[in-house]
């Protein structure tokens, strides 16, 4: 997709061309600024690798409702070939800059502002990360600090790029599973928590984590549940969760985030939300509705609204008519 400065339209075009992942806006700084972009995308199997060139400041954003509208749940890796950006996750605010790589869940709240955008990124199946990665969000926001693995990611984007076109669809699948490999790895690396009790502890902490995501269907989940599990005394179960928030608002935010990603879920189309109540141990829909709320800041029932598309709204990379003077195929 290229999106030349001449084109006073070009910046409108980018924004919807972009709106299955980000609502996108060009901060205030840089309105004056002749809009261009090129974008090149390459679609692999579960994998989908990017390239891309903004003039502009650039603001990137992910709310609930973004979310809900466009059920992408993908985990994306971010690798800044030039320049810097900072993100936004709640509270917390980073810079990253060239060299290092951050990951991100596409299944929550994120803002990205950079003053000009050059990058190269990829998107992986939450379904094949979780097969390898159990806790998969948990590394949202990580930033891997530049160095060899750092420049491995980078290189392997980069080299899809390369090859491009000419890539035979027999070679498409190992390469794609290589890049889940190595985005599982950085994941690995970001759920491996940092206690000062020590090796045990954290092995403990992860393997309850494990645990509680193998069982969040399950209504009789909660503390006596792994305390029956694992064996451990009270006082070490809250010990250990006592830095993430405690182990029953732990075990209710997880709960909630698997209820968040069924309903906004294409294939989850008749899913019964009091049904999906029960299972995630509520005795009755209006105090999960309660939860659902104090947690996304829209009930279940708003979700599962702007989740609804007509058929064909779904495809991640459908072109609208207006957009399809943008669009320039690569060929081998």
């Amino acid at each position: 997709m290229i999106f030349p400065d001449s084109d006073p339209n070009g910046a409108a075009a980018y924004t919807k061309m972009i709106a299955p992942v980000f609502e996108f806006e060009i901060p205030d700084q840089s309105v004056k600024t002749p809009f261009a972009s090129e974008t090149d995308v390459f679609c692999l199997p579960d994998v989908t690798v990017s390239r891309v060139r903004i003039s502009t400041g650039a603001r990137l954003t992910r709310t609930f409702k973004t979310i809900a509208r466009t059920a992408t749940d993908d985990i994306m890796v971010v690798c800044y070939t030039s320049g810097h950006y900072t993100y936004r996750i709640g509270n917390t605010q980073r810079r990253v800059d060239h060299g290092e790589v951050a990951l991100y869940d596409l299944s929550q709240e994120l803002s990205i502002e950079a003053p000009y955008v050059e990058n190269v990124s990829f998107t992986v199946s939450r379904r094949r990360l979780e097969a390898i990665v159990p806790l998969v969000d948990s590394g949202h926001g990580f930033v891997v600090p530049a160095g060899a693995l750092t420049r491995v990611l980078m290189g392997a984007a980069e080299n899809v790029i390369a090859a491009g076109a000419s890539t035979q669809s027999t070679e498409a699948r190992p390469i794609a599973d290589a890049l889940v490999l190595l985005v599982g790895a950085c994941l690995d690396m970001a759920s491996q928590p940092k206690l000062a009790a020590g090796a045990a502890a954290a092995v403990s902490l992860a393997g309850m984590k494990a645990a509680i995501e193998r069982r969040l269907t399950d209504p009789d989940l909660g503390p006596q549940a792994l305390l029956d599990e694992f064996g451990i005394t009270r006082s070490t179960l809250y010990r250990a969760f006592e830095p993430i928030g405690g182990v029953s608002a732990y075990i209710s935010e997880r709960r909630l985030r698997y209820a968040f990603r069924q309903m906004t879920d294409p294939a989850q189309k008749d899913l019964r939300l009091s049904q999906l109540a029960f299972e995630l141990g509520y005795a009755h829909a209006s105090a999960f509705t309660r939860s659902f709320k104090a947690q996304f800041g829209l009930t279940p029932t708003e979700i599962r609204t702007l989740a609804i598309r007509p058929e064909g709204e779904d495809r991640r990379f459908s072109l609208s008519p207006d957009a399809v003077s943008y669009f320039h195929p690569i060929v081998p």
